[in-house]
């Protein structure tokens, strides 16, 4: 199970003993592409980390359309482990692709981060990097532009999912109009015509359904007044 572990950012650097305990209790489950982990607000009492795929956290607002958060990529925790064991899921969850879980219930792997400052420590950092990206989602969301927020968007996901093609750089997630349109809680017309304008600019090209970028560009056009 040692290997299995191996994959996990939050399991870097933490003592042998915790390493031992976690793998009597966590267990594989695999999961398939659009599966649902659990929904919003339902009850979590396990704790979940990608040992291998891509999982989204989404939100549905009032008119029933779906918000993508984030998509995890593998060696990330999905969910928050829940101190007080009456706490309900703030997200949705689902596989964006097929994807090979770690789980285990939030009781267990609390007595651990008891015994193990290091451990405690980097789920607090993972927690900090959510808030500083969550931050940033908020900041970028209010008052600018659609091809503005379509190219920090691409910029994130070319360095979380990019292959280094020389001048262009592949983002490695399947990745539809209608997804980004929902990651970035827009219409789907509104979108093609960001996308246009990023691809006019030639920031973004589109062959085989495969997505390349041209990611340093990207980012001085987002930056640029």
């Amino acid at each position: 199970m040692g290997s299995h572990m191996d994959s996990i950012e939050l399991f870097q650097n933490i003592k042998e003993e915790s390493k031992i305990e976690l793998e009597k209790i966590l267990k594989i489950r695999k999961v398939s592409k659009k599966e649902i982990l659990f929904y919003e607000r339902d009850m979590v009492d396990k704790v979940y980390f990608i040992k291998e795929g891509k999982i989204s956290l989404f939100k549905i607002n009032e008119s029933g359309e779906r918000k993508i958060i984030f998509i995890l990529p593998k060696g990330q925790m999905i969910n928050d482990v829940f101190i007080d064991e009456n706490k309900s899921s703030a997200v949705s969850c689902e596989a964006f692709e097929n994807s090979t879980l770690l789980e285990c219930s939030s009781k267990d792997f609390l007595k651990i981060m008891e015994n193990d400052f290091t451990l405690t420590k980097n789920i607090l950092n993972h927690m900090q990097n959510i808030n500083r990206r969550l931050y940033r989602q908020l900041k970028n969301s209010i008052s600018i532009r659609m091809d503005k927020k379509l190219a920090a968007k691409l910029y994130r996901m070319g360095r979380e999912f990019g292959i280094n093609k020389g001048e262009w750089t592949l983002i490695n997630a399947n990745l539809t109009i209608t997804y980004i349109a929902d990651m970035l809680g827009c219409k789907r017309e509104t979108l093609s015509r960001s996308m246009k304008i990023l691809q006019d600019e030639n920031l973004v090209k589109i062959e085989n359904k495969k997505m390349y970028i041209k990611k340093e560009e990207l980012s001085s056009y987002f930056k640029s007044t």
